[in-house]
């Protein structure tokens, strides 16, 4: 992990770009040390960033206990490959409060200790039609989980499972987070929405839609948002901007799947599933 640890070093000592009007993204590298990324993952106030590795074809049919969690170390550069592992298909990923909460399979939600990987909880959501994707958590615990199958977010409290919301605009809602105050979520399946919810009210206000298959959603430190598209756009999103591409793939066979971000936004982490592959960009923007 060398070329990582390198590039991520030199990265963290460059300086922001001044007197762009929109967010540039710069690559800085792209891995194979992983195994069918789905989602990346990195707690504020951590050094770590945590990826979720499905391993084998990433399908229901696949033998159990294939998937893994990596995790790699944005200062040093320390690599640890299977920092947790006999998972069978590791998905959406977030923290709070030093444990890891992660989807596993499309029916279970795990808790691990963000040190050591111990699984300290798990909790299944047994309904049918159900394939659970991504996790947020809001300031007083509750945690949000998409369901892209069924068009639907369902809500876990203290282990009970309730539906949140179903049908349009959820159709394939995938991409969760939670920030400033409000909860994001984006669709995929050909949806390409992007919602916004006061956690409290449930208040629901649609932002953007049809922009493609949208997976992954990420703050991007400063009352904005960096997204995913499965099709290989790397995309910016703001009030006031509105929708920037960042970075296309669109002639690769290659996926941007569940991204993760440092808290700040300046770096972002893109999961290829389809080619085990895992890209670093630093994201500079626009003068404030």
């Amino acid at each position: 992990m060398k070329s990582i640890w390198l590039a991520a070093g030199l990265a963290l000592l460059g300086s922001l770009a001044h007197g762009q009007s929109m967010p540039q993204a710069d690559a800085l590298w792209r891995s194979e040390n992983v195994d069918r990324p789905e989602a990346v993952h990195v707690p504020v106030g951590s050094d770590w960033a945590y990826i979720g590795n499905q391993s084998g074809a990433g399908e229901e049919t696949d033998p159990p206990g294939q998937g893994y969690v990596s995790r790699l170390n944005l200062e040093t550069g320390e690599w640890q490959a299977r920092w947790a592992d006999g998972f069978d298909d590791p998905l959406g990923i977030v923290s709070q409060d030093g444990l890891l909460y992660m989807v596993d399979a499309g029916r279970h939600v795990v808790a691990l200790d963000t040190d050591s990987g111990e699984e300290l909880d798990r909790w299944t959501l047994d309904v049918d039609n159900t394939f659970l994707n991504d996790i947020a958590i809001d300031p007083d615990g509750r945690i949000w989980v998409t369901d892209t199958r069924g068009g639907r977010v369902f809500g876990l409290v203290e282990g009970a499972w309730r539906t949140l919301f179903e049908g349009a605009p959820f159709t394939g809602a995938n991409g969760i987070e939670y920030v400033d105050g409000w909860i994001y979520i984006v669709c995929s399946s050909g949806v390409g929405n992007l919602i916004r919810v006061q956690p409290d009210t449930l208040a629901t206000e649609l932002l953007l839609e049809g922009e493609g298959s949208l997976d992954g959603v990420v703050t991007d430190g400063r009352g904005g948002l960096v997204l995913s598209d499965l099709r290989g756009r790397l995309l910016h999103w703001s009030e006031t901007a509105g929708l920037t591409v960042l970075d296309g793939f669109e002639d690769e066979d290659i996926m941007l799947n569940s991204i993760g971000g440092t808290p700040d936004g300046r770096f972002i982490f893109a999961p290829h599933w389809s080619s085990s592959q895992l890209s670093a960009y630093e994201i500079h923007y626009p003068a404030q």
